[in-house]
């Protein structure tokens, strides 16, 4: 053997690739010991002298002869070429393999280089498993979902858009966003995208105009995705609302009814016991003042009526707002309003929460609600701030006398549990609760006998700009 056998020899025993040498025949003349630990041997031994076709899977075995044909006669490399081996033990391994044509101890052989890419291959399977699963679970909703990319256009989407839209996979990858609205909708869906990126979020409704012509009312929620970091563009949800626009309108119907018929003959009533007072026997003014304040509940509970109507009905977006700065015009108009009462705020000098319109309003039902149902004559709340990256909590504490639990069950229970003898007596901590839940929040209340109450109001801290 001379210089540069020896040399290349030694190069492919030390080598981590398997490599292996065989004759036009493909028996193996010799392995390194990569190769020997690739099919489970014990030794070269246990390799040498055996086909190479021992080792291939019958399926792959047509490719592994071809190639052989190629090496060793036609003097033409070959691969790299995907295969699967069959191990001593009987396990299978996923290798390319690449073959090319060499002398070895004076005659013409095959000589191959092996890559061992089974756990790359299983790697690569379970991803695309995965990846099925994530494709079917979002093809199988009922609302559109979509991804759209940092240049606003659609990246991704399920197989509601298609056919809510009518349009084709083609089709879709060719238009713009905007081309599935109404033109009147059309700027109004640019904005959204633009809040989406530099807010983190935004809800819309617009009117969705399909390839036949027809118009249906959508609700379309985003929020910006990020990935290490850098943002990725948005992914949202859009949903068909034509059944809440119609149960809106019913509502709406309803509440006009309220409003209209029956408070303007509770007005009546009100007004009729007034009239009455100087007319009837002083011993009479007890009754007359049961009436009065059985009228004020009800209309006070038919303001409720109104602004939950409103809450339910208009769908507010959330927006950026200081908390802060809303408390403190908020317990300014109840020190006012309320001289009797004492009102603490302790509050860091801002709090930027995403927040509907209607928190302002929840917030100053809990002032007033705290001082209404208060026992002294000097009732004492205390507000109370504060500030996380995520969550911003207000706390509103009083010292009355704690608050029914049926008042709040509804917080925790299904809504199934409120009942015709069983559920709280007016609608302003249901009111309080939708103004929260739609601005993305929580509520909780906490009642210590002899101490008071506190409600906890936690709401979404504004995310970062998009910078």
């Amino acid at each position: 053997m001379n210089e540069s056998e020896q040399r290349y020899r030694q190069l492919i025993r030390t080598s981590p690739a398997p490599i292996n040498l065989f004759d036009a025949s493909g028996e193996v003349l010799w392995g390194n010991d990569a190769v020997v630990d690739l099919l489970g041997l014990d030794s070269r031994e246990e390799l040498v002298g055996r086909s190479i076709f021992e080792f291939v899977t019958p399926a792959d075995r047509y490719t592994a002869e071809r190639e052989l044909t190629e090496v060793v006669e036609a003097k033409a490399a070959t691969g790299p070429t995907t295969m699967e081996l069959e191990r001593a033990d009987g396990d299978s391994r996923t290798i390319r393999v690449a073959t090319a044509p060499g002398r070895y101890e004076g005659r013409d052989i095959g000589q191959a280089v092996v890559v061992d890419v089974t756990r790359l291959e299983r790697m690569r399977a379970a991803l695309e498993r995965e990846r099925d699963f994530v494709e079917a679970a979002l093809d199988a909703l009922d609302d559109v979902f979509y991804v759209i990319d940092t240049a606003g256009d659609l990246e991704r989407w399920n197989d509601a858009l298609l056919e809510v839209s009518g349009y084709s996979e083609d089709d879709v990858r060719r238009m713009d966003v905007e081309e599935f609205f109404v033109d009147d909708d059309a700027e109004r869906v640019s904005a959204s995208i633009a809040r989406a990126f530099a807010e983190g979020t935004d809800t819309l409704e617009a009117t969705v105009r399909t390839r036949d012509g027809e118009t249906i009312p959508y609700e379309f929620r985003k929020q910006r995705l990020t990935s290490d970091g850098q943002v990725r563009g948005l992914v949202g949800i859009g949903r068909d609302v034509s059944e809440r626009r119609t149960r809106d309108r019913h509502l709406r119907t309803v509440d006009f009814l309220l409003q209209h018929q029956l408070r303007n003959q509770l007005n009546v009533v009100r007004g009729r016991a007034e009239l009455l007072r100087d007319q009837v026997p002083e011993d009479a003014g007890e009754h007359l003042d049961a009436l009065e304040r059985a009228a004020d509940s009800m209309l006070s509970t038919f303001d409720h009526h109104r602004h939950l109507v409103t809450q339910l009905t208009e769908s507010p977006a959330s927006e950026p707002l200081d908390v802060v700065s809303v408390l403190e015009n908020v317990v300014a108009d109840a020190r006012e309003s309320r001289p009797d009462a004492e009102f603490a705020l302790d509050a860091p000098e801002t709090a930027r929460v995403s927040a509907t319109p209607a928190v302002e309003y929840a917030l100053r039902e809990l002032l007033q609600n705290a001082v209404d149902h208060a026992e002294s004559t000097r009732p004492a709340v205390d507000v109370t701030v504060a500030a996380g990256d995520d969550v911003v909590r207000v706390a509103v504490s009083d010292d009355g006398p704690p608050i029914s639990k049926m008042e709040y069950s509804f917080l925790e229970d299904a809504p199934g549990d409120v009942r015709s003898t069983y559920h709280p007596s007016g609608l302003g901590i249901w009111s309080i609760h939708l103004a929260v839940r739609q601005s993305g929040g929580d509520l909780t209340i906490e009642s210590t006998p002899g101490t008071g109450n506190t409600v906890t109001i936690e709401l979404p801290a504004v995310r970062r700009p998009w910078e």
